[in-house]
């Protein structure tokens, strides 16, 4: 399972909520425990940084960046 399949899988259903980018790794945690903590960048699935998930700036995204470090789930 990739990274982005991992996070449509944990917030689908979590439309409209704003989690903070704790909030949101100990959110994916807690269904992926093996999941690297380092490779949670919910910024990678919203409007992106430099090496971005391909749902980036995208309808699919995961995510609509708030500021910096709060986000709405899609």
């Amino acid at each position: 399972m990739t990274n982005h399949e991992r996070f449509v899988e944990t917030f689908k259903g979590m439309s409209g909520k704003e989690l903070s980018t704790s909030e949101i790794r100990d959110i994916i945690i807690k269904k992926f425990p093996d999941m690297n903590r380092g490779s949670i960048l919910p910024n990678d699935h919203a409007e992106g940084n430099k090496s971005v998930c391909w749902c980036a700036g995208t309808e699919n995204r995961v995510f609509d960046r708030i500021k910096r470090g709060l986000y709405k789930v899609r």
